[in-house]
C-alpha cells in the first residue's frame, strides 16, 4: 500500500509539473503574438510622454542698428502692435530725405522734358505748315508759269515776266526742300525727346523705389508685437549695436496652446481626428482638461531626428517607434492663462469613439 502510494505522488506531481510548463508556454505564446493587439484594443489609450506646446515667434531686427530704446520687460504681456524695441534711426531719415530729393528732381526733369516736348511738337506743326504753304505757292507758280509761256507764244507777254516767274519757281522749290528738312529735323528732335521723357519716367520710378525702400527700412527701426502673447526674455539692451536678423525677443501668443501627445505605433489602431480626449497637467494634478484629436504627425519622431535610423546595416533590435498627436485643448478648466508651454502633461484618448469630423 506505501509503494503504491508513492506512485501516485510521483505521478501527481509529474502531471502539475506538466501543466504548470503548459499553461507558461501559453502565455508566454498569448503575450508575444496578442500583446499588442490588445494593446491597440483598449478603449483608452494613454501616454505620460506629452507636452504643452505653443507658437514661438522669434523677434528679431530686420535692419541694422543701435537699440534707443527698449519699453519692454522680459516676460511681459503685449498687444499686436505695441512698441518693443526702438532702433536710432538718424541714418534712415536722412536718407529717406536724400531719395524724396532725388525722386523730386526726377519728377521736375520729367516736366521739363514734356514742356520741350509740347515746344518741339508745336515747332513740328509750324515746319509741316510752312510745307503746305510752299506747296500751295508752287502749284500757283506752275499755274502763272503755264500762262505766262501761252501768252508768250501769241506775243501778249515780255521775256523778263517769264524769267521773273520762274526764277520765282527755283526760289519756292529751294524754301521747300528747306521746310521739309526743317520738319525732318523737328520729327527727330521730337523722337529724341520722347526717349528722353521715358528715360526720365524710369528715373521717376526707381526715385520712387527708392523712397519707398527707404520709407520702409526707417518704419523697420521701429519693433512691434505681430500678435498678442506673452514676451521672453530680452536679448538686447539700449544702447546695443545689433543687425539685422538680431534677435530682440520671443513672443509666446498665450493662452493659445495644444497637446503634442507621442504615443507608440502600436496604440494607433483605432484613434482617429476628432475623438475626445482627457489631458492632466503636472503642475495641476486636481484639473482635468477636455480636447480632442486635431491630426496626426505625418512620421514617427525618428525620421525627423537629425540623424535617421539606418536599419539596414549591421544588427537589427526592432523598437517601437512613437507618431506625435496634436491635441486641441476645448475646455482649459480655469487654468487658460496658466498654462505654459513644455509643461509635462498625461494626455488620453478615448480610441473606441466615433470620430468628430
Amino acid at each position: 500500500m506505501s509503494a503504491q502510494g508513492v506512485d501516485w505522488n510521483r505521478l501527481f506531481e509529474f502531471a502539475w509539473r506538466v501543466l504548470i510548463f503548459v499553461v507558461a508556454i501559453g502565455i508566454i505564446l498569448v503575450v508575444s503574438t496578442r500583446w499588442r493587439r490588445w494593446e491597440g484594443h483598449e478603449g483608452w489609450q494613454r501616454t505620460d510622454d506629452a507636452y504643452l506646446q505653443a507658437d514661438l515667434t522669434a523677434i528679431s531686427a530686420k535692419v541694422p542698428g543701435y537699440v534707443r530704446d527698449l519699453p519692454i520687460q522680459d516676460y511681459q504681456r503685449v498687444r499686436k502692435g505695441q512698441v518693443l524695441a526702438q532702433l536710432v534711426d538718424d541714418d534712415y531719415k536722412a536718407v529717406v530725405a536724400q531719395a524724396s530729393a532725388n525722386l523730386a528732381g526726377a519728377q521736375a526733369q520729367v516736366e521739363v522734358l514734356r514742356a520741350q516736348r509740347e515746344l518741339q511738337l508745336a515747332n513740328l506743326q509750324a515746319a509741316r505748315a510752312v510745307v503746305a504753304s510752299t506747296d500751295a505757292q508752287i502749284v500757283q507758280n506752275s499755274r502763272d508759269l503755264s500762262r505766262q509761256r501761252r501768252l508768250l507764244e501769241t506775243g501778249s507777254s515780255s521775256t523778263e515776266t517769264s524769267e521773273k516767274l520762274e526764277t520765282t519757281r527755283a526760289q519756292l522749290d529751294a524754301q521747300l526742300n528747306q521746310t521739309r528738312a526743317q520738319a525732318l529735323a523737328a520729327s527727330r528732335t521730337l523722337s529724341v525727346l520722347d526717349a528722353q521723357l521715358t528715360q526720365s519716367e524710369a528715373t521717376v520710378t526707381g526715385a520712387r523705389a527708392a523712397l519707398d525702400a527707404a520709407t520702409i527700412n526707417l518704419g523697420y527701426t521701429t519693433i512691434t508685437a505681430t500678435q498678442d502673447g506673452v514676451l521672453g526674455a530680452r536679448g538686447a539692451k539700449p544702447g546695443q549695436l545689433v543687425g539685422a536678423g538680431s534677435q530682440i525677443t520671443t513672443l509666446t501668443p498665450l493662452p493659445d496652446v495644444w497637446v503634442i501627445a507621442n504615443y507608440k505605433e502600436t496604440q494607433l489602431t483605432h484613434m482617429a481626428v476628432g475623438q475626445r480626449a482627457e489631458i492632466r497637467v503636472d503642475a495641476f494634478p486636481s484639473h482635468q482638461l477636455r480636447g480632442h484629436v486635431l491630426a496626426f504627425a505625418p512620421a514617427s519622431g525618428a525620421q525627423f531626428a537629425l540623424l535617421p535610423p539606418d536599419n539596414a546595416t549591421g544588427n537589427f533590435t526592432k523598437i517601437v517607434q512613437r507618431v506625435a498627436v496634436k491635441i486641441v485643448i476645448d475646455d482649459a478648466d480655469g487654468l487658460a492663462d496658466q498654462l505654459a508651454p513644455g509643461l509635462s502633461v498625461e494626455a488620453s484618448i478615448n480610441a473606441r469613439a466615433a470620430s468628430r469630423k
